[in-house]
């Protein structure tokens, strides 16, 4: 099925790896002007060449100033407004996803709520105006199975990217008939290179494949296979970004996309 993908504009935030890097590439592939946004302009650069990107934005997200260069930067690569937003950059921006609540500073939780909730809303406050004055645009939030499950650790992580995905239906709700869509895809675990590279030196074993890390760490408890019977992929999450990317999915807004392989029990 063609998407209807080509020539679109977009801007994938923390695009230089992992599951943003994994989104770039399919988004281009399916024929979108992609910019590539990261901190590191050595490996923004080098996705941006292997998957031949209209540029790079190099700059923070966590604070005004930088966003809006990282904005500015964009347009500029894309010759226009950015039409397709992707706002996958964030992660916890400390260790506190391995302590408990009573543990975890004020700084840290701010730091968590910059990093992934207001980090987006500045990318969507810049880009978004334009995309309703064009009457299209696709913003796509990139959030955490902890939003939607949380554990008993880290909850400034869990809680920032539930804040994103209550943000989702909010401004959904006030783009009526704007031509303009926002959705959230939750991803589950995801084996990414710097899981594995971790995992590796973890066990010792710099040969190990992605199946024996999956079976080790279950075992040790790090965490539970969902029913799919395996760990995601960047490119599990890319599918379900470019579908909602597309101009097809006018009719999908203010929606939750789970893609964690049955990871989350509920009905979401």
């Amino acid at each position: 099925m063609d998407l209807d993908l080509a020539g679109r504009r977009a801007l994938v935030t923390g695009s230089s790896s992992g599951i943003g890097e994994g989104i770039a590439r399919m988004l281009a592939s399916e024929g979108c002007a992609v910019v590539v946004h990261g901190r590191n302009r050595e490996r923004a650069e080098k996705v941006a060449r292997e998957i031949d990107a209209a540029g790079v934005a190099l700059g923070e997200l966590s604070n005004d100033e930088s966003a809006a260069q990282v904005h500015e930067q964009a347009r500029a690569a894309l010759g226009g407004n950015i039409e397709i937003l992707v706002n996958n950059a964030g992660g916890s921006t400390t260790d506190s996803t391995a302590r408990p609540p009573l543990d975890i500073t004020l700084a840290e939780w701010e730091a968590n709520y910059q990093g992934n909730t207001l980090a987006a809303v500045r990318m969507i406050l810049h880009a978004v105006p334009a995309m309703v004055e064009a009457g299209f645009g696709r913003v796509i939030q990139i959030s955490s199975a902890v939003a939607l499950q949380p554990n008993n650790l880290g909850p400034d992580y869990s809680g920032a990217k539930a804040s994103l995905n209550n943000f989702t239906v909010s401004l959904a709700g006030s783009l009526h008939g704007a031509g303009v869509t926002v959705n959230t895809v939750t991803p589950g675990v995801i084996m990414m290179d710097g899981l594995i590279r971790w995992a590796r030196e973890q066990y010792g074993n710099p040969a190990m494949t992605v199946e024996e890390i999956t079976a080790r760490m279950a075992g040790d408890r790090i965490f539970e296979v969902p029913p799919a019977g395996r760990l995601g992929t960047p490119e599990d999450i890319a599918m379900v970004v470019c579908m909602l990317a597309s101009p097809r999915s006018g009719f999908v807004t203010g929606s939750n996309y789970r893609v964690d392989g049955g990871q989350v029990r509920a009905v979401l």
